[in-house]
């Protein structure tokens, strides 16, 4: 029914109420009332029944980030139809907005466009798509069901990536928009042959050159800029809580793989290995653009477990793996006293060949009660124990510091941007 169906039935139940004081009206409200049905019906039967439904969107989605959807809609009408349509979807896609009118040409297509803002990573199902079209008179909409069940992946950091690709692109630059830097006579990847010159190392003095040319040559090199990244991603029981829908799990993945896009434009190798009650190598590295789409899929498989990480076995396997000097990101929480330290004497045993770097997130949380004035006893008690907590917190990162171990503490929404700006930063001081 529409609404002018309702309201055309409103004015033959008044005409119907107003026969009991003049019975001639009862006669014409229920003759109203019957043609109404009448025209509603026929209405019903020529509306139209057939439908050629086409959804388009991209094929990964992007966890907790506007993804269009488009709906490109066709009937057999010759004239123009007002349809309303409702796109089925998995309550974890947060479809906006859920009901969608257009109005459809005659013999052309309508379009009908909405977001959907996934709240979990993993593959989530589009099934039926249902529409409501009105007859002719605008009296009765038919329903109808279009089965166009489509499944997708939602990946994490897919709309951080296509910004800083974006950013990438308008700079013109390797670095983002920086100013690279070469540190020219520190590293064992050669760039150059110049003149020697008094104070250069002996051991650098190319001799094939010198004879060649007639005088003293040397060799020149500067920082690998090809050395291996391992993402060590924190699956235990701290990484399951969260500030909103998301869990600092995946907070963690999204900035993870935005490094990993970021390092393997760069010519880094990037592998990754799950932490939980013991290591789990995801994926070993490599470099290359097309590694990325093989570490999206095995990171977006992870899942927090209730367990204690254990930090210890995962410095092991990784001094197993890894020969050459790499670059390892750990991401973590640094909630529990007793945690943080194991993962201090694990990171510790990795140095000198390695360089570690701890990655954790802000409790928003805790940073709220700690800025709010406390009314009351139960205010007074949350406040004291999130004091105690985030001072545990700094004492974890001051024990990294004194180990000369480089952190990144930052809040979800800047922890991407954070970690990008310090890897830079290595790469240009030669640290890796």
């Amino acid at each position: 029914m529409t609404s002018r169906a309702f309201w055309l039935g409103l004015v033959g139940v008044g005409l119907l109420l107003a026969g009991t004081a003049l019975w001639p009206l009862t006669v014409l409200g229920a003759a109203w009332l019957v043609g109404l049905a009448a025209a509603a019906l026929l209405d019903w039967l020529v509306a139209p029944r057939r439908w050629t439904v086409d959804r388009r969107l991209a094929p990964a989605l992007s966890l907790a980030a506007p993804n269009p959807v488009e709906l490109r809609i066709r009937c057999e009408s010759r004239r123009p139809v007002s349809v309303r349509c409702r796109d089925e979807t998995e309550p974890d896609l947060a479809a906006q907005p859920q009901l969608l009118e257009l109005l459809v040409p005659g013999g052309g297509e309508g379009f009908a466009r909405y977001r959907c803002l996934p709240r979990r990573r993993g593959a989530m199902r589009f099934g039926r798509v249902v529409l409501r079209a009105a007859g002719p008179l605008n009296l009765w909409r038919r329903q109808c069901a279009v089965p166009l069940s489509t499944e997708v992946l939602v990946l994490p950091a897919l709309h951080a990536v296509g910004r800083w690709e974006g950013r990438a692109r308008r700079s013109g630059s390797e670095r983002l928009g920086s100013r690279g830097r070469h540190r020219y006579g520190e590293g064992t990847e050669f760039a150059a042959i110049r003149d020697y010159v008094v104070g250069d190392d002996p051991r650098r003095v190319n001799w094939r050159a010198t004879a060649r040319l007639g005088r003293p040559m040397t060799s020149q090199y500067e920082p690998e800029r090809s050395r291996p990244i391992w993402l060590v991603l924190d699956c235990g029981r701290l990484m399951a809580s969260g500030d909103g829908d998301l869990s600092k799990l995946d907070v963690a993945l999204s900035s993870a793989l935005l490094l990993a896009w970021v390092a393997l434009s760069r010519g880094d190798r990037v592998g990754a290995l799950a932490v939980a009650s013991a290591p789990q190598p995801v994926v070993p590295p490599r470099a290359g653009r097309a590694h990325y789409r093989r570490l999206q899929e095995g990171l977006s498989r992870l899942r927090p477990e209730l367990v204690d990480p254990d930090w210890s076995l995962a410095a092991l396997e990784l001094r197993r793996r890894q020969g050459p000097r790499a670059l390892v990101v750990s991401f973590t929480d640094l909630s529990d006293p007793d945690m943080a330290s194991r993962l201090a004497a694990a990171v510790g045993r990795l140095r000198p060949r390695h360089l570690p770097l701890v990655v954790t997130q802000r409790d928003l949380v805790l940073e709220r009660e700690r800025a709010q004035l406390p009314e009351g006893a139960r205010a007074v008690y949350r406040r004291a124990a999130a004091l105690r907590l985030l001072e545990e917190r700094q004492l974890a990162l001051d024990r990294l510091v004194a180990l000369r171990v480089p952190t990144v503490d930052s809040g979800a929404d800047g922890l991407g941007p954070a970690l990008i700006d310090r890897y830079l930063d290595l790469k240009a001081r030669g640290a890796i």
